[in-house]
């Protein structure tokens, strides 16, 4: 058994009949059963394999404590039950529970890796690794889709990553008017994560996009040659690079089409202005907001061709708002294309609080860039397990169907159990009042059935 700190008794006085005590004694007591379903979906997707499989081992195997795949799956299980602190390792690699989780038994004398030593993987990883991971990622989420998949929107955006040391290539952005890291993102409209690719600070919005782009675009239609796939962004994608490469591989590929914002300029207020007078008109006339939707080809100067470009002429109580985008869809009405269209990529900021929010994916603190990269991707990695398991949830559970990933660990994967080994056997005992407990259980019979893919 491993040594810990003994930790003196509390007493406390609150019960009008006994005296309460309280200890910390028990080591075969954990608070993360759900280690148990994120191990069954790690299984059935082959996350921490694939992960494992992209990185050389460059160790002595007579050295060897602790495999790539245990120390993978140990630091994608810790930060997907909200342990994204690594120095949470020097307490948790002797939780039974996670230890069980990550292939080692309860009792066994050894305990998963420290932090050094999860520490030394980050910085063991190398560039081309870092590569490869990400090329393997966004590979497997095309394998993951649905055999009759006939459209995929694909949204692209960025975020704003804060650091407070010395990392390297952290800068200044104006724009955020702090000293960051600006990674890129890439989701569906289902909210699975693609891809994501760490950035210095000071990088342009479409830096990484256009080749992110190209590779999942061609992995689809390699995949669903009649597939149609849309990609949307903001205007800080519209860049003339991005655009010609997306119009390249339509012709190419087919059906491949774009919603992207464009930030206004005087020469797209005039093509609109007609249209936000009456916008302007209708708001004076019935003083509530009012929009107006007009479209128009389109030619900036830095663009190869002319484009189709729609206009949201608005008028609101602080005054007009005019907005523009530009799209290869120059068949559809103006409105239908507005809000319909391009208004569905705000949900991915939604999506983007996730990652941050719960799964603290901008906990880069690694002394190297590429380490920090790697760091990302093992956290994109914990958030496509978290998404995989809300979408089983959602079989047995509608009500958590759509649930925030902190309120699904909070209420499905923070419940004690108690961990025992015996010769045969590991026996693992949840609380009989646990609430979600019927749900709990339907998973892990659920998972337990043959692999299939992740609708």
């Amino acid at each position: 058994m491993p040594t810990t700190d003994c930790l003196p008794q509390v007493r406390l006085d609150f019960h009008p009949t006994r005296a309460v005590d309280a200890n910390f004694d028990l080591p075969e007591l954990s608070s993360d059963a759900g280690a148990l379903l994120l191990r069954q979906v790690d299984d059935r997707l082959g996350l921490s394999a694939l992960i494992a499989g992209c990185l050389v081992d460059r160790r002595d195997p007579r050295r060897v404590l602790h495999t790539r795949l245990e120390q993978v799956r140990q630091r994608v299980f810790q930060i997907a039950l909200g342990y994204e602190d690594g120095n949470d390792a020097g307490t948790l690699r002797h939780d039974r529970l996670l230890k069980v989780a990550c292939d080692l038994l309860p009792e066994e004398p050894r305990g998963l890796s420290s932090q050094p030593s999860l520490s030394r993987l980050e910085h063991a990883v190398t560039a081309r690794e870092v590569v490869g991971l990400q090329r393997a990622l966004e590979k497997a989420y095309v394998d993951e889709l649905p055999s009759d998949t006939k459209v995929v929107v694909l949204d692209i955006d960025t975020t704003d990553d804060p650091t407070h040391g010395q990392q390297p290539l952290t800068f200044f952005n104006a724009h955020y008017d702090t000293t960051m890291y600006f990674p890129v993102l890439l989701f569906d409209d289902e909210g699975r994560l693609v891809s994501v690719r760490l950035r210095p600070g000071n990088a342009g919005n479409y830096r990484y996009a256009a080749p992110m782009l190209e590779r999942v675009i061609r992995l689809l239609k390699a995949r669903f040659p009649s597939v149609q796939v849309v990609v949307r962004g903001d205007g800080g994608f519209c860049a003339p690079r991005l655009l010609d490469r997306l119009d390249a591989l339509a012709m190419e590929l087919g059906d491949v089409e774009y919603v992207l914002g464009i930030k206004k300029n005087a020469v797209l207020e005039r093509l609109a202005a007609e249209a936000m007078t009456i916008a302007s008109a209708r708001y004076h006339e019935a003083r509530r907001p009012v929009r107006v939707f007009t479209s128009f080809l389109y030619r900036a100067r830095s663009w190869s061709r002319d484009r189709y470009v729609v206009a949201k002429a608005e008028h609101l109580p602080l005054g007009p708002n005019p907005r523009f985008i530009v799209s290869s869809f120059d068949h559809v009405p103006p409105h239908l294309l507005y809000e319909r269209g391009y208004c569905g990529r705000g949900q991915s900021e939604n999506y983007i609080k996730d990652f941050k929010n719960a799964l603290h994916g901008g906990r880069l603190s690694c002394t190297t860039y590429v380490a920090n990269a790697f760091r990302l991707l093992v956290h994109a990695a914990a958030y496509r397990l978290l998404f995989a398991l809300r979408t089983h949830v959602a079989h047995v559970a509608p009500a958590l169907a759509n649930a925030q990933f902190d309120t699904m660990r909070l209420r499905l994967l923070k419940v004690a159990a108690r961990v025992v080994q015996t010769v045969r056997r590991v026996v693992i005992s949840l609380p009989s009042a646990f609430p979600l407990r019927n749900v709990f259980r339907a998973l892990l019979v659920s998972l337990q059935a043959a692999p299939v893919p992740v609708p």
